[in-house]
């Protein structure tokens, strides 16, 4: 068998045992945390390293990831699979690409619902679906008020007619307002079609 095959079937292996980390940590976190040691493949370990620290929060198992993080990818991967991130505020400030960077806070701003992570997004894209799906997981009126702060007028259209359409509330002269703002054509008729 080639190396090529040996080292993909060894990172096969080791992602699905990566993947079955909560169930072991659920009978016996001693031997999850050795199942993780044994993993040879980065990915998977960091992976499982994550599922032992959202199962036990053990600061130690997510200072063990952040240890073995090599790239932007695996910063991001932590802060993606992470459940409680109270402990990742740094963790973006570790990624080069700004992209990416600006990704990882979006993450965090969904996972939190804190509004001043928005001040660290510079994609007005990336922070406008976010903070879309923020203001859509509110309650009125705190929804509105989320919704009424996003930049981009095509992810603002959209939230504001979800919450009219969810809080039965009059926002067609908003909607309207935002509509117009949007300089593509069909993306506008496409949103007139929704309200």
């Amino acid at each position: 068998m080639p190396i090529e095959d040996v080292d993909i079937s060894r990172k096969i292996k080791d992602s699905e045992l990566a993947e079955k980390v909560r169930a072991v940590a659920e009978k016996d976190l001693k031997v999850a945390a050795k199942v993780v040691e044994d993993l040879k493949d980065r990915d998977a370990k960091i992976f499982g390293l994550v599922c032992l620290y959202n199962f036990s929060k053990d600061r130690k198992f997510l200072d063990d990831a952040l240890a073995i993080a090599e790239n932007d990818d695996d910063f991001l991967r932590i802060v993606e699979y992470s459940e409680d991130v109270s402990e990742l505020s740094d963790v973006p400030l570790r990624i080069k690409s700004r992209y990416k960077r600006d990704v990882a806070y979006s993450i965090l701003l969904e996972k939190t619902g804190d509004m001043n992570i928005a001040s660290k997004i510079r994609d007005l894209r990336i922070l406008s679906a976010s903070m879309k799906r923020v203001a859509l997981r509110k309650t009125y009126p705190e929804n509105l008020s989320t919704a009424r702060m996003i930049p981009e007028p095509y992810y603002r259209a959209l939230a504001l007619i979800e919450i009219s359409k969810k809080d039965n509330i009059d926002l067609r002269e908003e909607i309207d307002d935002a509509v117009q703002q949007i300089k593509n054509q069909a993306l506008q008729r496409r949103l007139r079609e929704k309200y």
